[in-house]
């Protein structure tokens, strides 16, 4: 099969690209013009922006995809607040350039469009786990915008009957993510601190007692894959492992591993107001339709993201 992949610079996008070329399929990538990101190994390349929706037109029809996975948009809750306009013009704005240039195309290219779990976002405790059906109330521009993008594909695969999936992501981890976000933020400090022979560290963090739901990168594009081929139109999917962990245990577990004095230091700077206390979901309807269950335990995928950076530390690229 043929894949388009937009967002293949990204964290995301790297791990999928290798999921996708392991399983033997043909990628191609649509990657951001002049962006610094490096692009995966083994994939055709095809540069445009997201948000422009005639050259997004022309690399849907040079790549000629059988299948488009739609990863391109922006992803940080924090930095949404700083530039709204713009992450609304990535992240729906993205998605209907996409959509609209598979329109067309007959037969209808299968497409995956991934969201978020954000864009449920205030939700009461005793109304947890986060189900399909639960109302959407995003909290962050970030969770409205790709609210509306879910919103979106669900109205051209229901209108133009474009088999249009919808995947609504939680948090997910693993080496290689930015340390925008609080594992790898974590990790690269320890690293850091490793590299300069310190025994003790001071790790900086926002709210630790946030509980959220992650499943490692790796678990997480295996469901990708999966729906590609299998997902239905009709409603959306839920990837997530099913139960939310404290930020303050992943913290602790991950000094553990550094075998650093580690003491945690909230940071008043980084907390975020009104924040969503806990957040997880059911991922029944992806285990009972396509078999998909997480596999890679936290332990492995914490270790895994420390080793990340303490190689590329070692290597001066941080």
């Amino acid at each position: 099969m043929r894949v388009l992949v937009t967002g293949v610079t990204g964290f995301v996008g790297h791990h999928l690209t290798a999921h996708l070329r392991d399983a033997g399929h043909e990628v191609h990538g649509l990657v951001r013009p002049g962006g610094p990101e490096q692009v995966p190994a083994g994939i055709t390349v095809h540069p445009a922006d997201v948000r422009d929706a005639a050259a997004v037109a022309r690399v849907v029809a040079a790549a000629d995809p059988d299948a488009v996975v739609h990863l391109a948009g922006a992803s940080s809750v924090g930095a949404s607040f700083a530039d709204p306009r713009g992450t609304w013009d990535a992240n729906l704005g993205g998605t209907l350039a996409v959509l609209e240039a598979l329109r067309p195309r007959t037969p209808s290219p299968r497409c995956l469009v991934v969201t978020s779990g954000e864009i449920h976002g205030r939700v009461p405790l005793d109304a947890l786990p986060v189900g399909e059906g639960t109302p959407l109330h995003p909290v962050s521009p970030y969770g409205a915008s790709k609210a509306a993008a879910d919103l979106a594909a669900a109205q051209y695969a229901a209108a133009y009957g474009m088999p249009v999936i919808r995947v609504r992501a939680f948090n997910h981890v693993g080496p290689g993510q930015d340390p925008r976000f609080v594992i790898p933020n974590v990790a690269r400090q320890l690293a850091r601190a490793e590299a300069e022979g310190r025994a003790a560290v001071d790790i900086h963090v926002g709210n630790v007692e946030t509980r959220r739901d992650f499943t490692d990168v790796r678990d997480m594009v295996r469901a990708y894959a999966l729906l590609l081929e299998g997902g239905d139109p009709a409603h959306p999917y839920l990837a997530c492992s099913g139960r939310s962990v404290a930020v303050r245990e992943l913290v602790e577990r991950l000094a553990e591993i550094s075998r650093l004095d580690a003491r945690v230091v909230s940071d008043a700077g980084l907390v975020r107001s009104g924040e969503q206390p806990d957040l997880y979901g059911d991922p029944r309807r992806l285990r009972d339709e396509l078999g998909w269950t997480p596999q890679i335990p936290l332990s492995t995928t914490l270790a895994d993201s420390l080793d990340w950076w303490r190689a590329r530390i070692a290597r001066g690229e941080d």
